[in-house]
């Protein structure tokens, strides 16, 4: 049974709704993801420190839907586009330190990531001809190692 974007919006703003009443939730299907945004004048609370607080709405908000529609539904949430700005934040980063371990010979470290963010730094130094990326350490305080092969 599959839930109607309707409904999987009327799940998120219940939730959001009990932090923010005036919270508006913006959902689009991007390669058959639920992807939603959420717009609210308490953004930075919602998002919390590092983006904590927003992974545990999505983490709540994705078992919501799953009961609700009695399956896994792929989502992503976001909180007044802080995912896709951090994206960009994180590739840039990564390539540019990317290209220092290619200059200097020398691995650098990234600090400790959640897993999202790590992986975005795997796929992006995946296309870096003479990297290698290996994650370490045990969450939360998994880091990416930057070497080169």
């Amino acid at each position: 049974m599959s839930l109607s974007k309707i409904k999987i919006q009327k799940t998120a703003l219940n939730l959001i709704g009990h932090f923010d009443s005036e919270a508006k939730v913006e959902i689009e299907t991007v390669e058959e993801v639920y992807r939603l945004n959420i717009e609210s004048e308490l953004a930075p609370m919602l998002i919390g420190r590092r983006g904590q607080n927003l992974q545990a709405l999505e983490h709540v908000l994705r078992l919501m839907i799953a009961k609700e529609a009695e399956e896994f539904l792929p989502l992503s949430l976001d909180i007044a586009g802080y995912k896709v700005m951090r994206e960009k934040e994180i590739t840039e980063i990564a390539k540019e330190l990317a290209q220092k371990v290619l200059t200097s010979g020398e691995e650098d470290i990234l600090p400790p990531m959640n897993s999202f963010e790590r992986r975005l730094v795997h796929m992006a130094l995946a296309e870096i001809e003479g990297i290698q990326t290996d994650s370490e350490g045990e969450e939360p305080y998994r880091k990416i190692i930057i070497r080169k092969k």
